[in-house]
């Protein structure tokens, strides 16, 4: 009587085991309610800086959100031969600077920049090799999509993205993170992220 006891308590405690194994879940971090509203239902730029998922295949992504640096126009157009540009948070000199149709061509010691206004009527600066100066606004850490997506545009001559999956991209993350800030990130409503694109850019 007393071994049957046993046994019926050991197969108690293995189904309580079971059913607690069964109803196990997973909890993710939430966005913060100011940050959620700066992300949900845009498309942003910026770099992958870190990735983490669980056994049940769920995924989360931190984000570092940047945005080209930008210039007042007034001072721009003011700028002189001896004065000094703070671009990428160092000095550039202007050599020589000269007007023309796509805004002002400004030479200095190692390279020249090229200064055109964006849709804002702000001057941003992009080199004589394409590089674009950025400034990291904020990190969020945001749940992926199950339906999420990531294009590859790195080819420029591809004539349509390599399309990758969420199970791709946890297999290929390492490389992920070094990528520049030209990944688009786009999230939905819920500040999920649904897809982001990596662009091709001659300086990477």
């Amino acid at each position: 009587m007393k071994k049957m006891i046993c046994v019926l308590t050991v197969i108690c405690m293995l189904l309580v085991s079971l059913t607690a194994a069964a109803c196990a879940q997973t909890v993710k971090p939430t966005v913060p309610e100011t940050l959620r509203n700066l992300v949900a239902g845009k498309t942003l730029i910026g770099r992958l800086t870190g990735m983490y998922t669980d056994d049940a295949g769920n995924a989360a992504f931190t984000c570092e959100i940047s945005e080209q640096e930008t210039f007042k126009a007034e001072e721009i157009e003011a700028l002189q031969a001896g004065d000094t540009l703070v671009v990428g948070g160092e000095s550039f000199l202007i050599k020589e600077i000269k007007q023309d149709e796509f805004g002002y061509e400004a030479k200095g010691e190692d390279y020249t920049l090229f200064l055109s206004k964006n849709e804002d009527g702000q001057y941003v600066a992009v080199t004589d090799t394409e590089n674009r100066f950025y400034r990291t606004l904020f990190t969020v850490e945001v749940p992926a999509s199950s339906a999420l997506r990531f294009l590859d545009w790195s080819d420029p001559e591809a004539e349509a993205p390599t399309e990758l999956t969420l199970k791709d991209l946890v297999e290929c993350y390492a490389d992920l993170i070094s990528l520049e800030d030209n990944t688009e990130f786009t999230f939905d409503e819920n500040a999920q992220l649904i897809q982001f694109t990596y662009r091709y850019s001659p300086w990477n």
